[in-house]
């Protein structure tokens, strides 16, 4: 399932006269969380040891996992394309992070557009509430250009009187250099048959699923913070990876780990 499609899809979806919000006399929220270089096995629900990421598993429980995603294999690329809906090649945003990018085509427009039009404010969350200790990224990387500035807002605070809104919030962690506590026992992580099995590999793999144990923790936050705000009952929340694990073979390289990542819908 190509994540450009399919999430352009269902907002248009949501957002269009005939769906049942707009039956409803109602537009629901949406909540983009975005990980950088993250791959399917970094989420303990897919059975990898020395991982713990239980607030994500619960949120594939109560939603639906996809397990079928792909997105280009590195973060310009694959960010020209889940913001427009468009395959990258086909608006010559194939190239990562071009010394000549160009504005889009006639007719092609980036997702905040399309929903402003709908009525919704659009984010890009950076400032977000002081307990949570950690700010959002910020991270665009688009191959192209576009007039203006992309989103509205940027602070958390500002949600909840800008209703609907569409907003991201962008996370480091799981790209390198992996900065999160220490809890992977590297003895005990399971290396994929396509590495060596040696110290260093262990390591660095432990060090790879501690950054996702520690996203799944901050993510944890984000969600108590919607229910604390009243805003928990009518978003939609979107979770995935902008392209694959930030290892040889993943990111940057044309295998299967270069562009599976995981994706989670709650609604």
């Amino acid at each position: 399932m190509k994540i450009d499609r399919l999430v352009l899809s269902l907002f248009l979806v949501l957002v269009s006269p005939g769906s049942i919000f707009a039956a409803e006399g109602k537009k629901p929220n949406i909540l983009w969380l975005i990980a950088e270089d993250m791959g399917p096995e970094a989420l303990s629900r897919n059975g990898t040891p020395q991982v713990w990421t239980p607030t994500l598993d619960k949120m594939a429980h109560e939603g639906v996992y996809y397990s079928h995603t792909y997105l280009g294999m590195v973060c310009s690329v694959s960010r020209s394309s889940f913001m427009t809906g468009m395959y990258a090649a086909s608006i010559g945003a194939q190239n990562h992070r071009t010394t000549t990018k160009q504005p889009l085509p006639d007719g092609v427009r980036t997702l905040p557009e399309w929903l402003r039009d709908a009525g919704y404010t659009s984010a890009n969350l950076t400032k977000l509430p002081d307990h949570f200790g950690f700010k959002g990224t910020g991270k665009t990387d688009w191959n192209f250009t576009i007039k203006g500035k992309p989103f509205e807002l940027n602070n958390w605070t500002e949600l909840k009187t800008h209703q609907p809104f569409y907003a991201q919030i962008n996370f480091h962690e799981t790209h390198r250099t992996y900065k999160s506590p220490a809890k992977a026992d590297p003895a005990k992580v399971v290396i994929p048959p396509y590495y060596p099995d040696h110290p260093v590999t262990r390591q660095d793999w432990a060090k790879y699923l501690d950054s996702a144990t520690d996203l799944d923790h901050k993510i944890s936050l984000i969600l108590q913070q919607l229910q604390k705000d009243g805003l928990a009952d009518n978003t939609i929340i979107v979770f995935f990876g902008d392209n694959g694990a930030s290892m040889v073979r993943a990111k940057q390289f044309c295998y299967e780990e270069g562009f599976h990542v995981p994706m989670i819908i709650r609604w």
